[in-house]
Parts: structure tokens; C-alpha cells; sequence
């Protein structure tokens, strides 16, 4: 029995999930495709920024339908069926969008397909979170964070194979994302069992954490405005396909390089110091971008740094909360906290794009710097009225974005029951 417990521990941590990472990657690099050539298609049929921010906002409001329905979809007819379903609609989707180069198609088309993306990465998320053992939780979940990041970032580099005004990247996308089925269709790995989710209210967060329930609200406003507006800046300042390219690349690309860091940082020192470390230094940055020249290449590595403190907040914030949430509540209280994001999503692209209309494209930096004012004039308030937890009852940080809540459900569940 020993040795059989033994060589079951040697067996890599990817078994039973390497079609998952497969699909996801396929997925990703077609929505990150998508992401980027929707706004240059924009810019050269003459959209303005204030359509763009609205087209963006309906993504996210998008995601916020499918999370909310898609756990009954998977219940009725499994885990494969369902992300099958939702693929094909999402491939389709783009090419509606390369056929009817209108605003108001493409908000209503662009909604459909982040319901569809919300709906299959529940699927994805759930089903991974299902197969990973404790012991190798973290691995699966920084290489899942690493997917997500560097394939949306691959398919912003796609741009640059062919021009954005004809279908063939059109075409392209909608291929990527088909081709994610079938990995997951092939596989012979069981699908996991539901469990029925519990609720919490937003009311009661507050009450148990406010800076955590802000924090993680304006967090999310900043990162859905560098992942959804970073190409409309790009075209804006009348940067070159190529450049946009890598401008919003490189904002993903800097999202993985300090997760890890400041992490394991905020579980060394009291994490609201960590945190306010973190918002003013991302802040700082947001205020070199909107007085930066954007014909140079130093507004790139610029985007890159701002990307590497920006997106690390959310996971930050989340910790927090989990530092002060009991452990009774921690599963109820993940989905609150995924809702409470996604309202700063579905409303930063409309707010993103009104300021540059009123600023001109640096108002892309200049609504960060109104945001990270705001969230270090709060964090401060909060420091001096309540104090900390000592550091050794912290909770430990985990690398999330804000698109990751089923993965946050399956830790909460095993803090709460690590038996599982």
C-alpha cells in the first residue's frame, strides 16, 4: 500500500489534465486574437473610442451573464457537451463580427461571446480544480495563470500575420477557438461531479472587510480597462499595427513576472502594506504613461511594468479578504467576491473611454492615476482605523486574475473541507 502511495505521489501533476491546458491554450490565443483586432478593425472603419469602450463594457457584462447561469447548463448535460456548445457559438460569434462592421452588432454580438468565454471557462476551471491533489494545487494553478496570460498575449502578436481589414484574421480566430474542442471532446479523463454553491451577500463583506470589497472593485475597473482598452490607446495615438501589438502584449506579459514576488512578499509582511507598496507604485507608473511620448518604444516597457503591479492586486486583495472572511465562509464568499469584480469590468471600459474622449488617449493612464489615488487615499484610511492580523495568521496569497472564480471556489472548498 505504501509503495503504491508512493508511486502514485511521482506521477506528474498534469496527468489527466494536459487536454485541458491544451484547449485552454487554443482558447486563449483566439480570444487574445479577437481581443486586439476588434479594436485596429475599429480605428480603420472610424469607430470612436466612446463605441469601443461600449462594445468592451458588453464583454464584460457578458462574462457576468454566463458565470451566473452556465453551473445549471453543466448540471442538465455535463462538462463536455456544454463547453462544445459554447466554443462553436463563440467561434461563430467572431465571424458574425467580420460580416457586420457596425457598433451596435458588434456590442450585442461581443456580449454573446464573453458569455460564451465565461461559460467555458467555468467549465475549464471547475474541471481542473476537480483533478488537482492538494499537493500539486499551486503548480496547476501558476501554469494555468501562465496560459491564460501568455496565450492571450500570442494572439495579440497574431495581428501582425495578415492585415485587420480583410476576414482571413477574422477566419483565423474562429479556427482557434473551434479547434479548442477537440482536445477536450478526445480526452478520456472522467468529468467531475457538481457541487451546489453556496451564497453570501455582498452586504456581509462589507461588514466583515471593506478595503478588500473596494479593493478588489477598483483592482478589477483597472485591470478590465489595460486588458480591453490597451489597443484602442494604441490606435488612438497613432501607433502602427505592429506596435499596438506589442504595447498590449506587453501589459500581459508583465502580469506574470511579479505575481509570485509580491506574494510571497505579502505573506512575510502585513499584506496592506504590501498592497499600498503595490498601488502606489502602479499609480506612479499610470502618471509617467499619460505624460509619455508614444512615439517611442519606452512607452512600451512602461506598459510592461505598469502590467507586472496592476494585475497582481486582485490576488493581493483577494488573500486580504480571506485573512478576515471565517473559515465556515469562505466558499460562499468566493462568489460574492467574483460578482463584486465583475461589476468594476463591465463599467471601467465605458469610464476608459469617455476620458479619452475628454483627454485624448492619454486618458487611458489618466483614469488608473484617479483610480489608484482613490484606492491609496482608502487603503490609508483603513490602516490608521482598524489594525492588521499578525503576519503569522495571514492567509496564503494565490496567483489569481480576475477572470479566475471557479478556481477560487475549489480553494476555498478545500480550506474549508481539506479532506476533499
Amino acid at each position: 500500500m505504501n509503495q503504491s502511495s508512493e508511486i502514485g505521489s511521482r506521477v506528474s501533476p498534469f496527468n489527466g489534465v494536459a487536454a485541458l491546458f491544451v484547449s485552454f491554450l487554443l482558447l486563449q490565443v483566439g480570444n487574445g486574437l479577437q481581443r486586439i483586432l476588434l479594436p485596429i478593425r475599429a480605428e480603420s472603419e472610424g469607430f470612436s473610442a466612446g463605441s469601443m469602450g461600449l462594445v468592451m463594457a458588453f464583454h464584460f457584462a457578458g462574462y457576468l451573464a454566463g458565470a451566473r447561469f452556465i453551473v445549471s447548463a453543466i448540471n442538465s448535460v455535463g462538462h463536455v457537451r456544454v463547453f462544445a456548445a459554447l466554443a462553436s457559438t463563440a467561434s461563430v460569434a467572431v465571424l458574425i463580427n467580420a460580416v457586420f462592421i457596425v457598433p451596435t452588432t458588434w456590442m450585442f454580438i461581443y456580449f454573446l461571446s464573453g458569455l460564451c468565454n465565461a461559460g467555458v471557462f467555468v467549465v475549464l476551471e471547475s474541471w481542473l480544480n476537480a483533478k488537482a491533489a492538494n499537493e500539486v494545487r499551486g503548480k496547476l494553478l501558476g501554469t494555468y495563470m501562465t496560459i491564460m496570460m501568455g496565450g492571450t498575449a500570442g494572439g495579440f502578436l497574431l495581428i501582425n500575420v495578415a492585415s485587420a481589414d480583410g476576414f482571413k484574421l477574422f477566419i483565423f480566430s474562429s479556427v482557434l477557438i473551434s479547434a479548442a474542442v477537440i482536445p477536450i471532446a478526445l480526452t478520456s479523463t472522467s468529468t467531475p461531479p457538481q457541487q451546489e454553491e453556496e451564497k453570501m451577500s455582498i452586504k456581509e463583506l462589507l461588514d466583515i472587510i471593506p478595503l478588500a470589497v473596494v479593493g478588489l472593485f477598483l483592482a478589477s475597473f483597472v485591470q478590465a480597462s489595460t486588458s480591453s482598452m490597451s489597443t484602442v490607446f494604441g490606435t488612438e495615438a497613432g501607433m502602427s499595427t505592429e506596435k499596438v501589438a506589442l504595447f498590449t502584449a506587453a501589459g500581459f506579459v508583465g502580469a506574470v513576472l511579479l505575481q509570485y514576488p509580491l506574494g510571497s512578499l505579502s505573506d512575510r509582511l502585513p499584506r496592506r502594506t504590501v498592497i499600498l507598496f503595490v498601488t502606489v507604485a502602479a499609480g506612479c507608473l499610470a502618471l509617467l504613461g499619460a505624460m509619455l511620448p508614444t512615439d517611442g518604444d519606452w512607452i512600451i516597457l512602461l506598459h510592461l511594468c505598469f502590467g507586472a503591479f496592476v494585475f497582481p492586486l486582485y490576488g493581493l486583495f483577494l488573500a486580504l479578504a480571506n485573512d478576515w472572511i471565517p473559515p465556515e465562509k469562505k466558499t460562499s464568499a468566493a462568489s460574492a467576491l467574483v460578482l463584486i469584480s465583475s461589476f468594476g469590468a463591465v463599467i471601467s471600459p465605458v469610464i476608459s473611454a469617455q476620458a479619452m474622449n475628454v483627454f485624448g488617449p492619454s486618458g487611458f493612464y489618466w483614469t488608473s492615476v484617479g483610480v489608484f489615488a482613490l484606492l491609496t487615499t482608502y487603503l490609508l484610511y483603513r490602516i490608521k482605523v482598524r489594525e492588521a492580523i499578525p503576519v503569522e495568521r495571514q492567509s496564503i496569497f494565490r496567483p489569481v486574475v480576475a477572470r479566475s472564480g471557479e478556481i477560487l471556489h475549489g480553494f476555498t472548498r478545500r480550506i474549508r473541507r481539506p479532506e476533499e
